[in-house]
């Protein structure tokens, strides 16, 4: 008897937090939703911080484009915001190269991505953290070289290349991936 009602509390605990899953996603997804209507007009305008803050808030979808969370287009708005020297534009986007695209505690998230995968490029994740160390965010050194140590010998020419200048730092999911 008591065995089943450990079982059956443990049951009803996973059930619930699968529902507060839910719940939290819905109100992050209102809150992205609020951030880029806020922030959109500005943005088109040419104002770097409103075009991380959409950037940011459109960041990052399971399946890289399709529905309210859209990779490649949070990836186009942190460009043009890392264009104008935003450091914090800068890591983003070597967080999304090096696949970590889900921030916050977005439990759902993080596990539809385990599943589904994601694409990275460590070489191009490298250089944008290394921007961004150059704009003094504070955690991009780490970030740039932890992620250094996971190089192979191919990718660290390729990051080093990037970082010099030797080739063009891509930022476009295109540029990077030659795809949508």
């Amino acid at each position: 008897m008591n065995r089943s009602l450990k079982y059956a509390g443990m049951l009803g605990l996973f059930l619930l937090a699968g529902c507060a899953g839910v719940v939290t996603e819905g109100a992050n997804i209102t809150r992205d939703k609020l951030i880029v209507s806020n922030n959109i007009q500005a943005a088109q305008s040419g104002d770097a911080e409103a075009q991380y803050r959409v950037g940011d808030a459109l960041c990052c979808s399971i399946n890289e484009g399709q529905g309210f969370y859209d990779t490649p287009k949070a990836v186009a708005w942190l460009c043009q915001a890392a264009a104008q020297s935003h450091g914090q534009a800068a890591y983003k986007l070597g967080e999304i190269y090096s696949g970590d695209v889900v921030s916050g505690v977005r439990v759902l998230r993080r596990v539809a991505q385990s599943v589904a995968g994601n694409s990275i490029d460590r070489a191009v994740a490298y250089g944008w953290f290394r921007r961004a160390e150059v704009l003094g965010v504070d955690g991009a050194r780490e970030a740039g070289s932890e992620l250094w140590a996971d190089l192979g010998a191919d990718e660290r020419g390729r990051a080093e290349a990037l970082v010099l200048g030797r080739t063009p730092l891509p930022c476009t999911w295109d540029e990077v991936f030659g795809r949508r």
